[in-house]
């Protein structure tokens, strides 16, 4: 996923740049393009990327074709009680849980699963701890508006300053990797502590 430094779920257009490019497209992409064999998307990240990435799976930029292929080939599994259809090859569409089917695919032999797009389906999933892995671009910018990547409730009390180990809502990662790119944003791989007894994290 894509963060700005204020916490939106954006990426902060930078200066053209191959070399920032190629930094962006091997950290967030290279290793994925590899294990992974199912796309989780929201309903709005499908319809943006339906129109978009089949279009370019012959295009001259060799990282937009890598990922265009690559997400054309990929199940793709959009979670939406109101798109109608899907008519990118190998799409889904899932109306019930996210819990459920997460679980289900799980049970399944198969490569990694991604979280693509979507920041109520991020939040879901992070919420429910059923992310093994968190990875995020950040972006050097303070954009002032846009969607929390995070769900956030307002507080005035003090206390919540220091927020204790084991505190409701309270999730923790180790640092994986952090790579900073010429672009000034860094890329953070994350994964989740499990809590101990449990292999699910809950």
């Amino acid at each position: 996923m894509y963060m700005t430094l204020d916490g939106f779920a954006a990426l902060a257009e930078t200066p053209e740049d191959p070399e920032a490019e190629r930094q962006f497209w091997e950290a967030m992409w290279k290793g994925p393009m590899g294990s992974v064999d199912t796309l989780l998307l929201g309903r709005k990240t499908y319809e943006v990327w339906a129109g978009f990435w089949p279009g370019l799976v012959d295009t001259e930029n060799e990282h937009w074709r890598a990922f265009a292929r690559f997400s054309t080939r990929a199940e793709k599994v959009v979670f939406s009680k109101t798109l109608p259809s899907a008519a990118w090859a190998n799409t889904r569409i899932v109306r019930g849980s996210v819990a459920d089917e997460i679980a289900r695919l799980k049970s399944l032999p198969g490569q990694d699963i991604i979280v693509a797009g979507g920041v109520q389906l991020v939040r879901s999933v992070l919420a429910d701890d059923l992310a093994d892995e968190l990875c995020l671009t950040v972006s050097p910018s303070l954009i002032g508006r846009g969607l929390p990547l995070f769900a956030t409730e307002p507080t005035l009390d003090h206390h919540d300053e220091i927020v204790p180990l084991g505190a409701p809502g309270r999730h923790d990662f180790r640092l994986v990797e952090a790579r900073p790119f010429r672009s000034g944003a860094v890329f953070l791989h994350y994964a989740l502590v499990r809590k101990e007894g449990n292999p699910h994290g809950i």
